[in-house]
């Protein structure tokens, strides 16, 4: 079986609201993205697991008591229905990472930033993924794959510019931190896109459950400076 290449990036996305944009994805956000978007239909153990998974506190204290149970697994049951029509397919979402960039370009005049073809984020399980059943969707990770995100591999920077911001990244025993941040805002891809369905199959047959990320834009940070985060250039798509 053809196997997915996990993303290798360090996905860092508690700092997203440093740069204030706070619409990124985790596990839930994303589940409920993708079962919207794929029109799964759900089964009564879909809604248990759900219970199991992501309200596990009413399910432990409520699940002795048939009668008790009843009703509130009612309740829980809207709850999912709920989130799912929630999930926002047309909003604008955020991811941040932190990527390295290569040895400068003096003829572009910039930064090369290589990042791999067919690599993706895993957005995580939910708390208690592992009180659902086997072969559970919670306890599948949503995975977040960018199109064509690794054609997007320079950003520019003025000759001058750059040996004063190389300089400014050099340790006492002269190795240089080339490590900057990317903010990704994207669209979700429609379900029947090409773009979605040309990672649907590989991702599924890996147990992960597909979305797919249509970029709009890649702004750069420097924040080797934690107290001084400085935006320095937009990555260029080749």
């Amino acid at each position: 079986m053809k196997k997915l290449f996990l993303f290798g990036l360090l996905m860092i996305m508690s700092v997203c609201c440093i740069f204030g944009q706070n619409n990124n994805l985790d596990a839930k956000k994303g589940l409920y993205l993708y079962l919207k978007g794929s029109k799964t239909s759900l089964t009564e153990e879909d809604y248990l697991n759900y219970a199991k998974a992501i309200e596990y506190n009413i399910y432990k204290k409520y699940i002795n008591d048939e009668f008790e149970w009843h009703d509130q697994f009612q309740i829980l049951k809207k709850n999912f229905d709920t989130a799912i029509a929630n999930a926002d397919l047309d909003a604008t979402y955020t991811v941040v990472t932190n990527v390295e960039f290569g040895d400068f370009d003096f003829t572009k005049e910039g930064f090369p930033v290589s990042i791999g073809a067919g690599t993706f984020f895993p957005l995580g399980t939910t708390d208690t993924y592992w009180e659902s059943s086997r072969g559970s969707m919670f306890k599948k990770e949503a995975a977040l794959k960018l199109d064509s995100f690794e054609q997007y591999n320079f950003f520019a920077m003025p000759k001058d510019q750059a040996k004063t911001f190389l300089q400014g990244r050099k340790y006492s025993n002269g190795s240089v931190n080339r490590t900057i941040t990317l903010q990704i805002t994207y669209k979700i891809a429609s379900y029947d896109s090409t773009e979605y369905k040309s990672f649907a199959e590989l991702a599924l047959a890996n147990d992960y459950l597909p979305i797919v990320g249509l970029i709009e834009s890649i702004e750069v940070f420097d924040t080797a400076n934690s107290k001084d985060i400085k935006k320095i250039g937009t990555l260029i798509k080749n």
